[in-house]
């Protein structure tokens, strides 16, 4: 018997849901045309389920889909580059070692992952993977307002937005597109370098569409 669901991820079997598909069909337009953007609503909104509507239908559709969560991010993380890159990598293995059609990207990803210390290096990763596979890779990363006070996710905001830059002038190759979702528009972060500065705004993602 279904019923209400008020808290986490809907699943259709198990939870009435509203009819979402046309917003679904909408976002999926502004996939297939390569855009960057976000999802911000407030708690509750649907954001997750959204996410896991989009990545039945991307997957449908052929594309390879890493739906990963920065929710379980613990402070450590974020202390060093190679923390953070390296945790990143382990999300985006455990998206595609189930995937036999991403098996090379795993295999690239397991036979690098301890050399990758900095976002240029993790850039130039980025850009072998995408280019190992004859198939479009959408990036979507939930509960990202836990990182947006932090220098280290700004820089690795800013790796992605120049490989979108230099992919629009044909100089490189990456994600096909990326989502990213959140309770606040990662458009308008403030960052706060050290406790005794005054927070600012700062804005590495504003490549992203309306």
């Amino acid at each position: 018997m279904k019923r209400f669901n008020t808290q986490g991820l809907c699943v259709p079997e198990k939870h009435y849901m509203v009819d979402t598909s046309e917003k679904i069909a909408k976002i999926l337009k502004l996939i297939e045309e390569e855009y960057y953007f976000t999802i911000n609503r407030p708690r509750q909104y649907g954001k997750t389920t959204t996410l896991y509507a989009l990545e039945g239908k991307l997957q449908e559709a052929g594309y390879l889909v890493a739906n990963i969560s920065f929710e379980d991010l613990d402070e450590t993380i974020y202390q060093s580059h190679q923390e953070f890159i390296k945790e990143f990598l382990y999300m985006l293995l455990s998206q595609f070692e189930a995937t036999k059609r991403a098996k090379m990207i795993t295999e690239i990803i397991e036979s690098q992952i301890d050399s990758v210390e900095t976002m240029t290096s993790l850039s130039r990763l980025l850009t072998k993977l995408t280019k190992a596979v004859n198939q479009k890779i959408v990036l979507m990363i939930d509960e990202v307002d836990k990182s947006t006070n932090n220098q280290l996710f700004l820089d690795f905001l800013g790796m992605l937005r120049t490989k979108y830059l230099k992919r629009t002038a044909g100089k490189d190759s990456t994600f096909h597109s990326v989502i990213l979702a959140g309770v606040h528009d990662v458009k308008t972060l403030k960052l706060k370098l050290r406790p005794e500065e005054q927070q600012r705004y700062n804005s590495p993602w504003n490549i992203a569409v309306d």
